[in-house]
């Protein structure tokens, strides 16, 4: 251990350089730096390769993209990431050599330097979403830093709640007629279906209008004078073997609710399925009797009956509410969404509630933009994803166990396991618990390069 037995203070800084803390594997900076950017890039290829050619495949890309854009996107998100590890390392590596020390905060700064660099190697099209996803992690990181601590006490299905107000937003914009658009259209589309989207005008209203009976719309007026159980079970008795005259399913709302739920059932068995098929797919080449086990699995329900629930929930009470209160509205769809986003309890996600989160405060800053009411903010992707991005750094150099383990391990695999070999031994004196995910790693140094004495 290093010859350093009190707690220092984070304003504290220790006489130490770059290779003793950082590339521990090699004395010389420029091959550590080598190392990590020539391996990550490579790594980079492997890990984008599969993501896109399943995006490209999705969206139906043309020969023409196959062809003559596939390769050079490809490796421009290569070199970007290969070259954000490669920075990190470099910029670690000159800060040490300016100050002839270590501070606490030299990953952050690192982090910083290599990731606003590194982000001008990505196309602009992927920068926002990059960020958006940075942001999220630094989020993820920053409470976990908050909660060893004790700054802050963790609450039971916080991320439900957020879910659930954040659903609530995207089936509004959904309801509005050009409230969401791209990928945000086709996503909340492919989960709800078109007939709860919004259209231009009244068009909803002026096409279910002109077929509505005369008789019906009496029955409705005189069901509206009181809310009381009995017309609730009269309202919900009809829904069971006829639609809303305002509704624009084909069949009765009970069964619209039932295919809804019954298709995305479904789809989120199945997904689960196949990822736990595949993650142990070596298991299973070895063991063929345990492909049943990870088919017929009940965790795979889980997935389902979150999608399933979420659609079936949200198409039970729009329908409900057109027949409750005999006309309809895009603010139907707020209460709609609340409750149907109370199905995440199913599958519980910090990650997918704070992503989604994120993405729709994104949306919402798009559109007070456009509207002429939040002001435009140059750069705004690139700063917030290297701000993001070093603090989730320095976070994986003096406390990597409060880091994201999914991200910790594409750290891992981005530097060939190097960045696992930092020797936080030696930053154990910040009081961070730095060794605490690898405490009897030591790595073994070359006295006469060390400024330190190591035992």
């Amino acid at each position: 251990m290093a010859a350093y037995s009190k707690s220092l203070k984070p304003s504290s800084v220790l006489k130490a350089n770059c290779y003793e803390i950082g590339h521990t594997w090699q004395p010389s900076c420029i091959r550590a730096i080598l190392d990590i950017l020539l391996g990550g890039i490579v790594e980079s290829v492997k890990i984008y390769a599969p993501v896109y050619v399943i995006t490209g495949l999705a969206r139906r890309r043309s020969k023409r993209y196959w062809l003559h854009k596939f390769v050079p996107e490809l490796l421009q998100s290569a070199v970007f990431l290969g070259s954000n590890a490669g920075a990190f390392i470099g910029s670690f590596c000159l800060l040490n050599q300016l100050f002839e020390r270590f501070s606490y905060c030299t990953g952050l700064a690192s982090g910083a330097m290599a990731s606003q660099l590194a982000i001008l190697l990505e196309r602009k099209p992927r920068r926002g979403m990059l960020a958006v996803y940075m942001f999220n992690v630094a989020l993820e990181t920053l409470s976990n830093m908050a909660i060893s601590r004790g700054l802050i006490t963790p609450r039971k299905h916080i991320e439900v709640l957020l879910f659930s107000i954040t659903a609530a937003g995207y089936a509004y914009l959904f309801r509005c007629f050009g409230g969401l658009s791209g990928v945000f259209l086709q996503g909340v589309r492919f989960l709800l279906g078109t007939e709860e989207a919004g259209k231009p005008g009244d068009a909803r209203s002026l096409e279910s209008e002109a077929n509505r009976p005369a008789v019906q719309s009496a029955q409705h007026s005189a069901w509206k004078q009181n809310l009381s159980v009995s017309r609730i079970m009269r309202l919900l008795k009809a829904a069971l073997v006829q639609r809303h005259a305002l509704c624009m399913h084909k069949h009765s709302c009970a069964m619209y609710c039932l295919k809804g739920f019954g298709r995305m059932f479904g789809i989120g068995y199945a997904a689960q399925a196949v990822l736990r098929v595949l993650s142990s797919l070596q298991t299973i080449i070895k063991s063929p009797s345990r492909l049943l086990s990870c088919i017929f699995n009940k965790n795979n329900i889980n997935l389902g009956a979150f999608l399933g629930g979420f659609v079936g929930i949200f198409k039970f009470v729009s329908c409900f509410l057109r027949w409750l209160r005999d006309q309809d509205s895009d603010l139907h769809a707020l209460p709609a969404g609340f409750l149907a986003g109370l199905c995440m309890f199913f599958y519980p996600s910090w990650t997918i509630a704070l992503y989604l989160t994120l993405k729709l405060g994104e949306l919402l800053y798009m559109k007070g933009i456009e509207a002429g009411h939040l002001p435009c903010i140059t750069h705004a992707d690139s700063l917030l994803f290297a701000v993001s991005t070093a603090v989730v750094l320095h976070a994986a150099v003096m406390e990597p166990h409060n880091v994201k383990p999914s991200y910790w391990t594409f750290l891992q695999r981005l530097t060939r396991q190097r960045f696992g070999m930092m020797n936080r031994r030696v930053l154990d004196v910040y009081g961070t618990h730095a060794s605490k995910l690898m405490p009897d790693f030591k790595p073994q140094l070359d006295p006469k390069f060390c400024l330190m004495k190591h035992e």
